[in-house]
């Protein structure tokens, strides 16, 4: 009987295996790794401590210290007061961070930035002149600059503000700069300048516009094109730090499909010191945008509402190529009058001298910058087509 009983049991027993959940011995985390959670070099400078920092005589054109009050990171931070005028053939100083090992970059070089904390000992700037750049052990170097939307609120003041360069802004394919095998960041002053730099380190690139490997590039393939229809396209326009350039009310376009939603209102004070004289806007998300095929049958068009015609430099950049940029001056032949004080202005790509020279498969951005006092209302830009004589745009028929 006893014997019966155990056999049942395990028929019991086995019968219900089929009832247990599968149970795994390892236990798999998805989470993603980021390549900079490998990497043990991401501090390039903390303090005069913990750091070393050459280029540090000072001249007749630079003075370098380590200042500790105010600090934002460790125990002191650098003070560099700078005049390229004095004749000094260059300027700047040198991190070989790590203790001199060579650094292996390529794993981070599309997904991470170098990060500092910069202010300055008086007034604001929106574009500093200083260059950055990596130099690999055979002495060759890539540079870079800090760019606008890279900075905290598109500005540095006496506040210490974070800014930002992506690995990636760096001209290393060009320069064939090894970045497996990086020695150390320079820094190269320009002009004239008092800034305080701290905490300099490696982190995780979060920019609002990332590259895309299939999208990266909007290639325009009809017109008209509409630029900047959102706030985050533009720069140059932050009522914190001026008043030169306001966002207006965006317009109403009535369900077009073909008008421009955003406005600039202008009031520039030539006579203010330090006034502030330019805009800029994106042609499409910070992405690279590709007009070759149009451009030479294109043209910038956009409305004005002013009682005197503004002293408006035009100026279109590209990511890439020999030449970044073209520029022109807005002229009255290119007005055409559409009520009291109101305009629409034709400038065709053609009329920028130089055109051909500039790689219209490439382009970033298009920038305006108020050479003298003004006021004026500023809308409605757009890429539209143009087939008529450039030197006389208004007399072509073919606008809408």
């Amino acid at each position: 009987m006893k014997h019966w009983f155990c056999i049942g049991w395990a028929f019991i027993a086995l019968a219900g295996c089929s009832q247990f959940n599968a149970v795994t011995l390892y236990i798999n985390d998805t989470s993603e790794v980021h390549p900079l959670d490998y990497f043990d070099q991401a501090i390039i400078f903390h303090d005069s401590q913990a750091s070393t920092v050459t280029g540090l005589r000072n001249t007749t054109c630079k003075e370098v210290r380590f200042e500790q009050g105010n600090s934002f990171g460790g125990e002191d931070h650098m003070s560099i007061e700078w005049d390229a005028s004095r004749g000094c053939k260059f300027i700047g100083i040198q991190i070989p961070w790590a203790s001199y090992a060579a650094k292996d970059l390529t794993p981070l070089l599309d997904c991470a930035a170098i990060e500092m904390a910069i202010r300055l000992e008086e007034g604001s700037l929106t574009n500093i002149p200083m260059f950055f750049g990596l130099v690999d052990y055979a002495g060759r170097q890539c540079m870079t600059k800090i760019n606008f939307l890279g900075m905290d609120d598109g500005v540095l003041d006496t506040s210490w503000r974070k800014v930002r360069i992506p690995l990636r802004a760096f001209n290393y394919q060009r320069r064939g700069v090894n970045m497996a095998n990086i020695k150390e960041l320079k820094i190269e002053f320009q002009r004239s300048g008092h800034a305080h730099i701290d905490e300099i380190k490696i982190v995780r690139d979060t920019h609002d516009y990332p590259i895309e490997l299939d999208h990266s590039t909007d290639v325009v393939a009809g017109l008209p094109w509409k630029i900047g229809t959102t706030p985050e396209e533009w720069w140059g326009i932050n009522p914190r730090y001026s008043s030169s350039f306001l966002f207006g009310e965006e317009q109403d376009v009535g369900g077009s499909n073909e008008a421009n939603p955003m406005k600039i209102q202008a009031d520039v004070d030539a006579a203010l010191p330090d006034a502030w004289d330019q805009f800029g806007v994106s042609f499409s998300n910070w992405k690279r945008v590709d007009l070759e095929s149009l451009h030479a049958t294109a043209a910038l068009s956009f409305d004005l509402t002013c009682a005197e015609l503004p002293d408006l430099v035009i100026s279109i950049h590209a990511f890439s190529g020999q030449r970044r940029q073209v520029r022109t001056q807005l002229q009255s032949h290119q007005l055409v009058a559409r009520g009291e004080n109101q305009f629409r202005a034709y400038i065709p790509i053609r009329s920028f001298p130089d055109y051909e020279s500039l790689d219209w498969a490439a382009l970033k951005e298009v920038r305006f910058r108020v050479d003298e006092s003004a006021r004026f209302d500023f809308a409605n830009l757009k890429l539209i087509e143009f087939r008529g004589n450039p030197q006389n745009p208004v007399a072509w028929k073919g606008y809408e």
